[in-house]
């Protein structure tokens, strides 16, 4: 019984001595580091803003308080790219967002990317074009960093164009008139004309223009103007021969005529049937019939009508108030004529 008190007190007295203690405290650190390597993660960061890899040692696994703890700051628009610890180590890629600018219809629109096409950078910006419109990055071109979009829009339009038709000037000799005077028988007057043209513009202003149609809504007038001159009215010609202002033949005269003067416009005809202009006449058919031809002066030559066909007739005539009722082409040039006393000479 002795014996056993006695080992009981020796191992007592171990416990209490240092050697013990020291043992005790080594376990615990023992166990305390390895506690402690079991928690401890190991993170490698990749910031493409940096230009080397950032490595942490942290217990924390919140790979945004990570980032924080770092001092490592992103913006909404960055994209982190982060799978998760395996055997307590984890990589981390931050990619930076850049802006990329698309202008457009007088417009620019910033917008931030990370990666992609133009043309995710314009459906990001809300940005549209058709086949028509010219850019000058291709849409399928992966944007960069300062990469500046340009939308040019190409649109198509027909436009009208008013211009002045210039009036010619005619000049009309007439025996009316004494040498050297001249009127003016009919004012002349610009005419309209529209050009429509086809316009390729880009961003509003022409590039290309193209005629395409012609259309004339207002026709010019011709200035007429009388100008005094020995010359006969009528552009008639039967080819006699005219000596000392008669023809040498003839079948028969009628001396001292009385000779008036009208007018009936454009697309007139007379009693005979013949339409009527320069050269055509008036006469009584009972003195001389439709379709005579005639040569018409005064007898002192100063006044000639010229070469004549009889077409028309009127009452004048038939009463013999009148001899011979000379046909103008204008009322101005009746009114000029008056009353004249002409030679009437029959040819056939």
């Amino acid at each position: 019984m002795r014996t056993i008190l006695k080992w009981v007190f020796s191992v007592l007295n171990f416990f209490k001595s240092r050697i013990f203690a020291v043992g005790l405290l080594a376990a615990l650190l023992s166990m305390t580091v390895y506690a402690t390597s079991a928690t401890i993660n190991t993170v490698y960061i990749h910031d493409d803003k940096q230009d080397q890899t950032i490595l942490v040692h942290t217990a924390e696994d919140d790979i945004n308080q990570i980032l924080v703890n770092q001092g490592i700051t992103t913006k909404p628009v960055d994209m982190i790219e982060f799978k998760g610890f395996k055997d307590n180590v984890a990589e981390v890629y931050i990619k930076r967002a850049f802006p990329v600018s698309i202008t457009a219809d007088g417009r620019t629109k910033a917008v931030s990317m990370v990666n992609g096409t133009v043309r995710d950078a314009m459906k990001l910006a809300g940005v549209e074009m058709n086949n028509e419109d010219i850019i000058n990055i291709p849409l399928s071109t992966f944007v960069k960093e300062g990469d500046k979009v340009v939308i040019n829009r190409v649109k198509y339009r027909n436009t009208e164009v008013e211009e002045d038709i210039p009036f010619e000037r005619v000049e009309k000799r007439t025996p009316l008139l004494r040498p050297g005077r001249s009127e003016i028988l009919q004012s002349g007057r610009n005419g309209k004309l529209v050009k429509t043209y086809s316009e390729r513009t880009i961003d509003g202003v022409v590039e290309e223009s193209t005629l395409i149609a012609e259309n004339i809504t207002v026709r010019p007038v011709t200035q007429v103007a009388l100008v005094g001159a020995k010359v006969p009215v009528s552009d008639l010609n039967f080819g006699y021969s005219i000596v000392n202002n008669a023809p040498t033949k003839y079948k028969k005269v009628i001396k001292g005529a009385r000779a008036t003067a009208y007018s009936a416009g454009n697309g007139a005809y007379g009693a005979s049937g013949n339409d009527l202009f320069y050269g055509h006449v008036a006469v009584n058919p009972n003195v001389i019939p439709y379709n005579s031809k005639l040569y018409i002066t005064s007898a002192d030559g100063s006044f000639v009508y010229g070469y004549a066909i009889a077409s028309d007739t009127g009452v004048a005539l038939m009463k013999g108030i009148i001899d011979v009722d000379l046909y103008y082409e204008s009322y101005r040039e009746s009114q000029l004529n008056g009353v004249k006393n002409v030679n009437v000479y029959v040819l056939e």
